[in-house]
């Protein structure tokens, strides 16, 4: 194994990650959404930089659009993401992106990429990590699933309560 490529397989997954990609091999696994597209204009405007994504998601038999402005192209994306996914998942308003980390594992500008997005709520902290040899690719998969695991968080907690309402309030 070639020295550059020695930070990808020593690094730990996360556990959001790992408990993602566990539940994804279920049989019975639905995901609470769907991305069905996603675009990113980057451009100059008034001899600036201006970056605009859509972002098109499917929640159960529902399509919803958003777009959004962003500072780069993953910030564009998130917003754009989080606008669609409150309309369904209002608790994903205290949710935020609070460290991002990106490493290339390679010397030419196809080496892959790995992404790591910790995410808090205030209460939980979870992180996220991504491969991919596109950048943005592996930056958007890991702010995807990190979205998708708290939905799945917040979902059991909710059938826990309804369950049982004495159960903790975890």
């Amino acid at each position: 194994m070639a020295e550059t490529e020695s930070i990808f397989y020593e690094t730990e997954t996360p556990q959001a990650s790992r408990e993602l990609a566990e539940l994804r091999t279920s049989v019975d696994y639905v995901a609470p959404f769907e991305i069905i597209r996603r675009r990113v204009i980057d451009d100059w405007l008034e001899g600036r930089m201006t970056i605009d994504a859509t972002v098109v998601i499917r929640v159960g038999a529902v399509e919803e659009t958003e777009a959004a402005r962003g500072i780069g192209v993953v910030n564009a994306l998130d917003t754009a993401l989080r606008k669609a996914l409150m309309k369904y998942f209002p608790f994903l308003d205290s949710v935020r992106v609070t460290e991002t980390y990106m490493h290339a594992s390679g010397e030419s500008t196809e080496a892959e990429v790995m992404s790591i997005k910790k995410f808090s709520d205030g209460h939980l902290n979870w992180a996220t990590l991504a491969k991919s040899t596109n950048s943005v690719e592996a930056g958007w998969k890991s702010l995807v699933d990190g979205y998708e695991w708290r939905i799945i968080q917040e979902t059991a907690r909710r059938r826990r309560q309804t369950e049982n309402p004495k159960f903790s309030r975890r």
